[in-house]
């Protein structure tokens, strides 16, 4: 998630008029709070979770994973250690160019890892599954984020037709890039994947029920439901779906033979990027699953943080738009910089040595637009030149200081 405020002098403008048209509401039929947990979607299994109302059965999956991988699921070291890596890629609007270029460079440095799980929110949930394919799908990935503009994600509503819409502008566009790099075949590869024991996982947010949900991106490839491709898509334009902004996705679900919806936005309004050590003891499962193994195991968390993490100074004018667009902008990055410490912790608990990145400290836009052609391209080449270089990762959270000061470790 990121904040677009920036496209348009309007947008606080429009963002008000929008307020002020709450009595004015389209149709819907939510599904009552009560049985959100027994709501399905056509013939599909398992492949949603609630972690914050029952983290158990995400749990379970995980564990599976473990008990099905084959061993291209992990690296045996030198000394016969087992090590496991896991991604993370968080939202951030346009700047998901520069994760996408970091991973290509990561590529060229020659050591990215073959991840065991891949998880992704709003941009970095269109990321996700590219980078969970491995580097063969490089090229599509480098293309998605340096040939498109914000032509390419959205158009802006008439101001006249606001009082009856349900966001500034329409995510048709958006919809057709994602048609285009998620396909058939796509899915078909994600789906083999997943029977290996690797797992890709998306996040979105239950505007209703004020609450993550999980979506098991692989389960969905892997169904024979013929709206697996239908769901993939809409999860992941979901997931990007910035409220107020962009409309939300309503999914379609049924509770005991009646149809009702669910109203799905943005991942980011719930957390910037997420990992899968609080929902499971990996360690624990890693050994339940391979009694047999006695060896060292290491398991490292990479974040991709699409953005910056650090201030910057900007003299704010006196008025409403300004005052709400900074307020808002620094809430989101504040947000980001919460969801590092929460991933760190969580990694202390799991033994997981954490590593991330961020747009440097200090950069310049070439432009504040967003989805500017010319700056995702510049982002881009600057991620990609720090993947050839040696990535140096960062590992402990900024400002964190109960251990020694912040350390960086170069590349995987």
């Amino acid at each position: 998630m990121r904040m677009i405020w920036i496209l348009s002098p309007r947008f606080a403008v429009l963002s008000l008029v929008v307020l002020l048209a709450g009595c004015s509401s389209l149709l819907r039929d939510p599904a009552p709070s009560a049985r959100i947990a027994d709501a399905k979607i056509g013939t599909f299994s398992s492949v949603r979770y609630l972690p914050l109302q029952d983290s158990k059965p995400v749990g379970d999956a995980i564990r599976q994973a473990f008990v099905n991988e084959t061993t291209e699921n992990y690296e045996t070291l030198a000394d016969g250690s087992r090590a496991y890596s896991y991604l993370a890629v968080s939202g951030g609007g346009s700047d998901g160019a520069f994760g996408a270029g970091l991973l290509n460079g990561w590529t060229e440095h020659g050591d990215r890892p073959h991840f065991k799980f891949v998880t992704g929110v709003s941009t970095g949930s269109l990321i996700a599954p590219l980078a969970f394919l491995g580097s063969g799908y490089d090229a599509q990935l480098k293309e998605a984020y340096t040939t498109i503009d914000a032509g390419h994600i959205f158009v802006l509503r008439d101001m006249i037709m606001l009082p009856w819409a349900e966001a500034l502008a329409d995510t048709g566009p958006l919809k057709q890039v994602v048609a285009k790099y998620v396909s058939e075949d796509v899915l078909d590869a994600i789906a083999v994947e997943h029977a290996k024991g690797r797992r890709l996982y998306v996040a979105t947010t239950n505007l209703d029920e004020e609450q993550p949900v999980i979506w098991d991106m692989g389960a969905i490839a892997s169904s024979d439901d013929p709206g697996r491709l239908e769901l993939f898509r809409s999860v992941l334009v979901a997931s990007a779906s910035i409220p107020t902004f962009f409309p939300p996705v309503l999914m379609k679900v049924d509770i005991d033979g009646k149809a009702y919806d669910e109203m799905h936005v943005d991942g980011g309004v719930f957390f910037q990027a997420f990992g899968l050590g609080a929902v499971v003891d990996l360690p624990a499962a890693i050994r339940d699953a391979h009694p047999d193994f006695s060896g060292k195991l290491v398991q490292r968390l990479y974040v991709l943080r699409n953005g910056r993490i650090d201030p910057v100074p900007e003299p704010v004018k006196r008025g409403l738009g300004s005052i709400s667009a900074r307020a808002i902008a620094t809430l989101i990055k504040v947000s980001g910089i919460n969801d590092l410490y929460r991933l760190y912790l969580g990694s202390l608990q799991d033994d997981v040595e954490f590593r991330y990145i961020t747009v440097p400290r200090g950069d310049t836009p070439l432009s504040k637009e967003e989805f500017n052609r010319e700056e995702m391209n510049r982002k881009y080449e600057m991620g990609r030149k720090m993947g050839v270089e040696g990535i140096p990762w960062q590992t402990t959270p900024p400002g964190y200081s109960r251990h020694a000061a912040p350390t960086t470790a170069t590349s995987g």
